[in-house]
């Protein structure tokens, strides 16, 4: 099967989730063409392959930026310009369908509406591919979009024959909307299993950070407030009073000191030689530092919508980690506790710190609970296996079998 994927993003998350996904469906056996219509890039990946290089190379990590509020004047042109992009993409989009004439065509949902009209126009099969609602994914990048997208939304969800989506709670959110909920699939993310794998050496990685004979404790992600790094540095002083070869490693990010929290700083002061930030490093080497780590926290705080498909969740358990983490959405869905890693209520670091102190003290829990999370992800949250959901949306929409 020919799949044409149009990626309208220029967020560097956004284009490592579309390489992953186009990466399963290839190791399906289909033909994955994919297009980057923002022309940064484009040029950013045509650059790279002239110099034979990854145009990925990054850490997982996202700058959030909180805009004020727009007055009309400054919507009346954001609108405008997104108006002729718009226009733009409509005879890309057209001359991409008539020449790779693909099966179906897969795109992420965007405040874009070209590609409903192209589709329309060119009678062209289409599979809408989500990892957030519209106001809730573009306001965390900054774009500030007017409230009326939400209605927008709403017509796109209702029109689609096909969607894929990351979570069940974005499955129930959607189908709220109304139509067939029978037409939304859910696919969460996944992992690459040549990359993330229990078998990694990270003795390169724990030479480096001087973590031999430590017990490792790692986080991975950004400084968002939702994630909960605030609870999991308000805790490490009790465990690092507690256990004398207890190591606090933060992976991706420089931890900015001077802003911490004045509580937090003052717990912190006597033990911030024992808290390593790697900064940002190539994705090449994340796999490594996460198999450096013997117990990987997720401090996720309560959200009454947590909709969110953790990709460290799935990288975490599928190099070997015991993790410790939130029981919230999709992540209480994929971890059994006591068998695959350790769950405790949202945003209650008093329990979050006593998981963490059972695994410090069980090194054989450590291992068992490893084991079995990278056979279980091995086993159903590959990328080749998750994706298999956007096939069934195009399968059940339009009545064809691969």
């Amino acid at each position: 099967m020919k799949i044409l994927y149009l990626n309208y993003s220029s967020d560097t998350l956004q284009i490592m989730r579309i390489e992953d996904v186009a990466h399963g469906l290839r190791l399906q056996g289909h033909e994955v063409i994919v297009k980057y219509m923002h022309h940064r890039v484009s040029a950013q990946i045509k650059e790279a392959q002239k110099r034979d290089e990854n145009p990925y190379t990054t850490s997982r990590k996202v700058s959030l930026i909180f805009r004020p509020r727009q007055r009309w004047l400054a919507v009346a042109h954001g609108e405008f310009r997104r108006f002729v992009g718009n226009l733009r993409f409509l005879f890309i989009e057209i001359a991409e369908i008539l020449k790779h004439k693909p099966d179906f065509v897969l795109t992420r949902l965007m405040p874009i509406w070209s590609i409903f009209l192209s589709a329309f126009l060119l009678r062209q099969k289409l599979v809408l591919d989500t990892d957030g609602p519209m106001l809730e994914a573009f306001g965390y990048e900054g774009s500030n979009l007017p409230y009326y997208y939400l209605r927008l939304e709403k017509i796109f969800i209702r029109k689609a024959k096909a969607l894929s989506v990351i979570s069940s709670s974005m499955k129930e959110f959607y189908g709220s909307f109304g139509g067939d909920p029978d037409r939304i699939f859910v696919c969460p993310n996944g992992i690459n299993a040549q990359l993330f794998h229990p078998h990694l050496d990270a003795t390169a990685i724990k030479d480096k950070y001087h973590l031999k004979d430590k017990v490792v404790i790692g986080f991975m992600g950004n400084l968002a407030s939702w994630h909960g790094l605030p609870g999991l540095l308000n805790e490490f002083p009790a465990l690092a009073h507690k256990y004398e070869n207890v190591h606090l490693l933060l992976v991706g990010f420089q931890l900015d000191w001077d802003n911490l929290p004045e509580e937090v700083d003052k717990k912190l002061a006597d033990f911030k030689n024992r808290i390593t930030c790697t900064g940002r490093i190539p994705f090449e080497s994340m796999p490594y530092h996460l198999k450096a780590i013997d117990i990987f926290v997720l401090p996720y705080r309560f959200m009454e919508f947590f909709y969110f498909s953790p990709v460290k969740l799935f990288e975490s358990m599928g190099v070997g980690c015991a993790v410790a983490a939130a029981g919230i959405g999709q992540i209480a869905e994929v971890i059994e506790d006591g068998k695959d890693g350790l769950l405790f209520p949202a945003g209650n670091y008093d329990e979050m710190r006593l998981r963490i102190e059972k695994l410090i003290e069980d090194p054989s829990l450590r291992l068992s609970l490893g084991k079995a999370a990278a056979e279980k992800i091995h086993a159903n949250y590959l990328w080749e296996i998750t994706t298999k959901a956007m096939i069934k949306a195009y399968q059940y929409a339009y009545g064809h079998k691969s």
